[in-house]
């Protein structure tokens, strides 16, 4: 039986208070933090957001479920955010859902793995606009971007941001990351920008460009 089955199946239920129990059991166990969040507690909201699709829950489950993981990401966040005390680099990177976009655990996620990861994360949070994300660029002369989004409705959205984005002078250039439930590699490459599958591979794709910049200046 995969040991992490029994939170996973805690937040399908919405329990939150069994969640939180088997998220302290798991680490008495000395099961790793990212384990517990990527082989548990996240595919349970990737299951949840089948579920929805197929009707088999309703937004007031998903909100129960979601308010048990974010209670047992409570717990775990210090501990993922231990090994990024002392990095090697403290890039800023900023993070967001686009405009007309309210959801805000995956983007979360991924600001917890990138700060995991050594970053300095300014995270904007949900509903995010253009010009927000323009004005944080500059106000933390960041290189990275982040962005999300959950809902095809908001893929639009996401689009005419990125435009916005390449239209700006910063006077470098801006590595531009985007990920989400109906976002696809090839829309990524529609957008001409990186596609994130994972809050893995957001970290990892943060940490290959900051390396890259460092090892060529001026890109």
């Amino acid at each position: 039986m995969n040991r992490f089955n029994t939170i996973f199946q805690s937040i399908i239920d919405g329990d939150e208070e069994k969640t939180v129990a088997q998220c302290r059991e798991l680490l008495a166990k000395g099961c790793r933090p990212v384990d517990i969040l990527e082989k548990g507690m996240i595919p349970a909201m990737d299951r949840l957001g089948i579920m929805l699709s197929r009707e088999e829950r309703f937004i007031p489950q998903i909100l129960l479920s979601a308010r048990a993981m974010q209670k047992a990401v409570a717990i775990i966040r210090p501990l993922l955010l231990e090994q990024a005390d002392g990095a090697e680099h403290r890039e800023k990177v900023v993070v967001g859902t686009v405009r007309g976009d309210i959801h805000t655990i995956g983007k979360s996620l991924v600001g917890i793995m990138l700060q995991s990861a050594g970053f300095d994360v300014t995270d904007l949070g949900s509903n995010v606009s253009a010009e927000r994300f323009i004005a944080q660029l500059r106000a933390d002369g960041s290189r990275i971007v982040a962005m999300s989004a959950m809902l095809t409705t908001s893929m639009a959205s996401m689009k005419e941001t990125v435009k916005r984005i390449r239209q700006e002078d910063f006077g470098y250039h801006v590595h531009i990351i985007v990920g989400g439930g109906p976002i696809t590699p090839s829309f990524a490459r529609e957008l001409g920008v990186e596609f994130s599958g994972t809050m893995m591979d957001t970290a990892r794709l943060a940490t290959e460009i900051s390396t890259e910049r460092r090892e060529k200046p001026g890109r």
